[in-house]
């Protein structure tokens, strides 16, 4: 039992970096989703959607996860989708490189 706790505590600590996204990979999800073709950030992409250059130091991790997901869709008028379908890790890389 003893050695489970401390592998899982070592595993934690290389890993801690990693939980919360990596604004690389969210680069990458940015453009594979087709964000780009509705907004920008700072000077990627581009639409008539929102620009989101400034949007990561607005609002905090959570609520762009719920807007992202479309739980927190705040305007029913939103064109927006609901990106459900993105895994735990590409939707916290996709908000790292939102407020980075």
């Amino acid at each position: 039992m003893r050695k489970a706790t401390l592998t899982a505590g070592i595993l934690l600590i290389f890993m801690a970096p990693f939980l919360g996204g990596c604004a690389s990979r969210g680069r990458a999800v940015f453009v594979r989703e087709g964000c780009v073709n509705c907004h920008q950030f700072r000077g990627l992409g581009g639409g008539g959607a929102a620009d989101l250059s400034e949007v990561g130091s607005r609002r905090d991790a959570a609520s762009l996860r719920a807007k992202i997901t479309g739980s927190g869709a705040a305007d029913p008028s939103s064109r927006m989708p609901a990106f459900t379908r993105l895994s735990w890790f590409d939707l916290r890389s996709l908000v790292a490189f939102l407020r980075s």
